[in-house]
């Protein structure tokens, strides 16, 4: 009631440590965070919801972050 949405964001991230340590820090701030591991993954999951931000990894299994982005 009256609560504003928290901000989305999606975490594009194959190193497991390194997807953690984001998702836990962005959550702690506040954030709904949402993750994946690899560029098709993070097409999919990007075309089917809104998010706020985005942090992409460039050296991505199956497409690279440049081409999620392009």
């Amino acid at each position: 009631e009256g609560r504003a949405q928290k901000p989305r964001v999606l975490v594009v991230e194959d190193e497991e440590a390194l997807r953690s340590a984001l998702r836990l820090n962005f959550e702690l701030e506040g954030y709904d965070v949402s993750t994946v591991t690899n560029g098709p993954d993070a097409l999919a999951k990007w075309r089917g919801a809104h998010f706020d931000a985005v942090v992409m990894d460039v050296m991505l299994p199956g497409m690279d972050g440049f081409a999620v982005v392009e």
